[in-house]
């Protein structure tokens, strides 16, 4: 059975991990990157880090509007599709990739297969929450990362018979991170537990002002303890482009690699993220999170205790993160909240999809 895997972004490069040498061994697989991330720092690095193996076809698509982004990779997509005629098409998670697959494949009549199906934020001003919604309501078979999403199908009314809950593969491909290589030593770069890490891409937050009201609290919070921030490639061009002034306690780093990035969420105090991907890696790693959004995808975590919403306010972010710095006991108490994980998502998926594929 031939399947084709389409993805385009560092989110999906990294749960789709695990998967990708899984399913070379029981389907005839294509690999196809869109080109939605583009550059070494956000793209090939993770290829090199994660040891995937090089795609069978690469679209170079690059940034654009969300319109001529996808209509582009629509267009792409499609000619491949009616070449290789694939017996299902696997996307993941909710990016303009994971849509114009969904959307290729369906115009053909060949199955879609939706990995992290059912995640939302309720938000639909963001591009993903649309990207998410269309692309399960037009997929043959959904994997669910947790019972909150699984929910979620079940009250937009998606047949239960299409649907999986397997698990979180950001679970999977932590674990496999940390079998293929040593944690990083950091020892000679900051001292453990002596920071927070900084992360911030998502578009409502990368505006002038959203980006100026975060980074007002970031620098008012770097007076009491350093923050480490890798910064995105569309944040540094607001950034640098608007003299958006940093200061000099806030360690500002070109993007990491996973097997990096992975090791300065281990050993930080906290973290502050806008991203989703972040939100399960810290709570995979046992790392407290705040979450720099009015909304998240991932309440599973949130619910649980061990990641916390705290919006974009500078005076908010400053009240809880000094918080937290000057009452340790409340980030033992978050990390001692035990959460359910399910085991071994990428295998599940792989042995329900070779079962439905042959039926």
């Amino acid at each position: 059975m031939k399947i084709v895997t389409i993805f385009g972004t560092r989110p999906e490069i990294i749960k789709l991990s695990a998967l990708i040498p899984l399913f070379d061994v029981e389907f005839d697989q294509i690999l196809i990157h869109t080109g939605q991330h583009y550059s070494y720092t956000m793209d090939q690095i993770f290829f090199d880090d994660l040891q995937i193996r090089s795609c069978d076809y690469t679209l170079n698509v690059g940034s654009g509007s969300h319109a001529k982004q996808t209509g582009k990779m629509l267009m792409l997509l499609e000619d491949i599709l009616i070449k290789e005629q694939p017996d299902a098409v696997i996307v993941q998670g909710d990016t303009n990739s994971t849509l114009s697959g969904a959307l290729a494949a369906s115009k053909l009549n060949i199955p879609i297969v939706h990995i992290e199906a059912g995640c939302r934020s309720f938000d639909g001003r963001m591009p993903e929450e649309i990207n998410r919604v269309l692309v399960d309501h037009i997929s043959r078979y959904l994997f669910a990362p947790d019972q909150n999403a699984y929910n979620n199908l079940i009250e937009e009314g998606i047949p239960k018979e299409k649907l999986f809950l397997v698990g979180n593969t950001s679970i999977d491909a932590c674990l496999r991170a940390m079998d293929i290589f040593d944690m990083v030593n950091l020892d000679n770069f900051i001292a453990k537990e002596n920071y927070i890490l900084l992360t911030l891409h998502r578009q409502e937050n990368t505006s002038y002002d959203g980006l100026k009201e975060i980074i007002k609290a970031i620098n008012k919070i770097s007076e009491n303890i350093k923050v480490i921030f890798p910064v995105h490639l569309r944040t540094k061009k607001i950034i640098d482009e608007c003299n958006i002034e940093i200061s000099n306690n806030v360690v500002m780093t070109d993007p990491l690699g996973y097997k990096d990035f992975i090791g300065l969420i281990a050993s930080s105090k906290f973290v502050l993220t806008d991203s989703g991907g972040v939100q399960e890696e810290a709570a995979v790693l046992n790392i407290p999170c705040f979450i720099l959004r009015d909304t998240t995808e991932w309440m599973v975590y949130v619910e649980a205790g061990k990641n916390m919403i705290i919006g974009t306010d500078s005076e908010k972010i400053i009240d809880s993160v000094n918080d937290l710095v000057n009452n340790p006991e409340k980030i033992e108490d978050m990390k001692n909240i035990k959460i359910q994980i399910e085991g071994n998502p990428s295998k599940k998926i792989v042995s329900t999809l070779k079962k439905k594929l042959k039926n």
